[in-house]
């Protein structure tokens, strides 16, 4: 069993490296750079505004920590014909798991860290000591463990103490002692929750049957969110394209359409009614909206406002491929410059209607014309850039 899971992990690690060389990217890199400036000076402004002892303080670490208790996933490895060729061994299975438990108490470090730093400002303004602060920050670490130890135990046969509320109650009680009471004893309280956790699922893997078909429906859910994220990037052979019709997207689709011809006709509806591009692309406005809302700095609402744009029609773009590739197009009679013309002519209104966006959500928190003429000018350049170089030049590329 460890010389299969050492194998499995392998091919997993081999697989994650070579799809993240196209997830960190130059573009992503310098996006998640001024996404994430922007919202940490937003953030940070609004911290300023906020005095110790403010009513709303105390409920919003509740939610953020017992949200943060339910992050992390096991990390299985499995694969649909195990259910078949490892059922002898499954008096074994323990072994492999040993190892699973391991990676995935690991795995939920990092997005666990993370959220907790976003809470600390508002734990060190809330609480005057540094013990305070530090020990529900380590409750929260311990809660989004014993929530991973409490997801194996669901992989077995009959773990009534496995249930999803019940691990929510206990989240709740001691997430709640320690903000509201007394953080150490909100983290004496974690502390025994996971060591019952843990002794719990040793008894589990000793005594329960192994439910094959539930573990491996919950590593094939993992894999597909997995692909799904890296499909943003390039291409998935693993994830295929689910195309349905959106029908609360229609406005969208005829107002991106415009003037109907057989590629503004196609265009639409590949971005919203396939693939992942049309809910990439709302992600990226709504960013960028919220962005614009929360700060006050003209010089940084402008920048995110052209970044935005341009992050999202180098996103779009590739709705370009399917129809460059398809071979019936090559013998429709059609004008070979119309795919090119009619691209440009719905990332015109994607632009178009980006920016208007954007700008009138920075006009709500910035009202000035500085703003207003910045915004305008800055976004215009970037419009003229993707139009006039970047889109003909990946078209040409592709040709």
């Amino acid at each position: 069993m460890n010389e299969l899971w050492n194998s499995r992990t392998k091919q997993y690690q081999k697989m994650v490296m070579r799809y993240l060389k196209y997830v960190l990217n130059d573009h992503l890199i310098l996006a998640l750079l001024f996404f994430g400036g922007g919202i940490g000076l937003a953030y940070s402004n609004w911290l300023k505004e906020i005095h110790p002892g403010t009513w709303y303080i105390k409920p919003l670490v509740l939610i953020g920590g017992v949200l943060l208790t339910l992050l992390g996933n096991p990390v299985l490895l499995l694969k649909l014909p195990d259910k078949v060729f490892l059922v002898p061994k499954e008096k074994d299975i323990h072994q492999y798991l040993g190892k699973s438990v391991k990676r995935s108490l690991i795995s939920v470090v990092l997005p666990t860290l993370i959220g907790n730093i976003i809470l600390f400002p508002l734990l060190a303004l809330e609480y005057h000591h540094v013990e305070a602060a530090v020990a529900i920050t380590v409750t929260i670490f311990l809660g989004s463990m014993a929530n991973v130890l409490r997801k194996y135990q669901t992989l077995y046969f009959d773990t009534s103490l496995s249930q999803m509320w019940f691990h929510l109650v206990v989240m709740l009680i001691a997430v709640g002692l320690g903000v509201w009471f007394s953080p150490m004893g909100g983290l004496i309280l974690m502390a025994i929750n996971l060591i019952f956790r843990v002794v719990l699922l040793n008894q589990v893997f000793k005594t329960k049957r192994f439910n094959w078909n539930y573990a491996i429906d919950l590593e094939n859910s993992r894999m597909q969110r997995l692909y799904h994220f890296f499909s943003l990037f390039t291409n998935v052979k693993q994830v295929g394209a689910e195309v349905k019709r959106r029908k609360y997207a229609d406005g969208l689709v005829h107002i991106l359409s415009g003037k109907p011809t057989l590629f503004t006709y196609l265009y639409p509806r590949i971005m919203i009614r396939s693939g992942n591009q049309g809910s990439l692309m709302l992600r990226l406005l709504l960013l960028g909206m919220v962005i614009e809302g929360y700060s006050q700095q003209i010089p940084l609402k402008v920048i995110v406002g052209g970044l935005t744009i341009y992050l999202m029609v180098i996103q779009m773009v590739d709705i370009y491929r399917p129809v460059h590739e398809n071979v019936f197009i090559k013998i429709y009679p059609v004008s070979p410059d119309a795919a090119e013309k009619d691209l440009l002519s719905v990332m015109k209104r994607i632009i178009l209607i980006s920016a208007i966006f954007l700008t009138l959500i920075g006009l709500i928190s910035n009202l000035s014309w500085n703003f207003l003429v910045a915004s305008v000018v800055t976004q215009g350049i970037v419009a003229v850039i993707l139009l006039k170089w970047f889109i003909p030049r990946y078209i040409k590329k592709l040709n």
